[in-house]
């Protein structure tokens, strides 16, 4: 079987784990940056990973849908940019 090697545009067209500089909580920068790492999630398993309660988590993601950073379609969210 022959690997081969990644296209170089795919490289570019990766998202960065780096949270923006505009989000400024501490939990939408571990929310970003988790969701940065497993491109989609459902809500109850970012709480989960995270150790966050429903609580802090749902503005939390609420604010990074808002700033156009998360895509939530019912319980899955995923990083848009």
């Amino acid at each position: 079987m022959t690997q081969t090697q990644p296209d170089r545009a795919d490289a570019t067209t990766e998202l960065s784990t780096e949270p923006p500089a505009d989000v400024d909580s501490t939990a939408g920068k571990l929310v970003y940056v988790y969701l940065s790492s497993v491109v989609e999630a459902t809500v109850d398993r970012i709480a989960e990973a995270l150790d966050l309660q429903l609580i802090e988590l749902l503005p939390t993601l609420r604010s990074l849908q808002s700033a156009g950073y998360v895509e939530r379609a019912g319980e899955r969210c995923r990083i848009v940019r």
